[in-house]
């Protein structure tokens, strides 16, 4: 079953371009000329445009074995691919309503997707590179009222943990697909409307990193203790977090919406403290485009274009970007 999010959408929270003529009696102003086609072409190549009616992508993740980006659609409830440029639909399961986050467990070669809608569903499929699905898993009878799974990561032991934006819980997946809590609090419910717990991503050294939409922190929730944790203090206000991305232990890429609005950014922290604090070391302002999230791709951050503002005013769109943040 797909859904239609336009009927239901007050829930969801969601080149510069040169041109000159060049005088050939110039030699100079052909070499200028020259360096600002090299320019133009620099800058088209660091924007893939993914031309595909009403997809609206929500989630991305880059892989590398296949060189290819693979993207989540919330109209669509599948899994996508961008290969050369091209986009085309990688995994069709009927059991997807909405895909929205998506994690490649590289050290298992398999893709973990959060499946979630508005009426209130969520679930984890895995499939591996290939496409074949190992296991669909439905997490919303594990807690009771509205249930919305947003973003997925993965320990080193190959447990996935699953953000659910409405019920205040992040699951826990092991290998074979059977889930719990790994931690629920009713002060993570948000209120009607709005979007609580939403990316998340694993420090290696201990704990789970994790946006929280509503009220504009990042929280470290420690493996062994979850009920002990911490708002991370950040230098700056985060404008409706969303996706994030641990480059590295050090190093965490935030992408903040602002639903729709212009301050709308991806920004890279850095912590000296274990995420106890971190600092801002790069801002890339990506304008009223809606980002949701971003991956890196040899150590390049690439921001997804998702432009939700259109699908909640009830619009129709037919272009969607990957862009290099720089």
């Amino acid at each position: 079953m797909k859904i239609s999010f336009l009927s239901t959408s007050a829930r969801l929270l969601l080149v510069l371009l040169f041109a000159c003529t060049a005088n050939t009696h110039d030699v100079n102003e052909i070499n200028e000329v020259a360096n600002l086609s090299a320019k133009q072409k620099a800058h088209k190549a660091q924007v893939i445009t993914i031309e595909e009616q009403d997809l609206y992508p929500e989630g991305i993740e880059y892989d590398i074995r296949n060189d290819r980006f693979l993207i989540t659609s919330i109209t669509r409830g599948n899994i996508g691919q961008v290969k050369d440029g091209v986009y085309s639909v990688w995994v069709s399961d009927d059991d997807l309503v909405a895909t929205i986050g998506i994690h490649i467990d590289h050290t298992r070669k398999r893709v973990l997707v959060a499946n979630a809608s508005l009426e209130s569903l969520a679930g984890l499929g895995a499939y591996d590179l290939e496409g074949n699905r190992i296991f669909y898993t439905d997490l919303g009878g594990l807690t009771p009222g509205a249930n919305f799974a947003n973003d997925v990561t993965v320990d080193q032991h190959g447990n996935a943990y699953v953000t659910d934006s409405f019920a205040g819980v992040i699951y826990k997946v092991d290998l074979q697909g059977n889930a719990k809590i790994f931690y629920e609090n009713e002060d993570f419910i948000p209120a009607e409307g709005s979007f609580g717990l939403n990316g998340i991503d694993y420090d290696p050294r201990g704990f789970l990193l994790v946006s929280k939409t509503d009220s504009g922190e990042l929280i470290k929730f420690p493996m062994d203790t979850p009920d002990n944790f911490t708002a991370v203090d950040l230098p700056v206000e985060l404008n409706f977090p969303d996706g994030i991305y641990l480059k590295n232990p050090n190093e965490l890429v935030i992408v903040s919406n602002d639903f729709g609005g212009e301050n709308a950014s991806v920004q890279t922290f850095r912590t000296n403290d274990r995420w106890e604090s971190a600092s801002l070391i790069a801002e890339f302002p990506t304008g009223a485009v809606f980002p949701t999230t971003a991956t890196v791709k040899r150590n390049d951050i690439y921001v997804l274009y998702a432009h939700l503002d259109v699908l909640l005013s009830g619009g129709s769109r037919a272009e969607f970007s990957i862009v290099k943040a720089e």
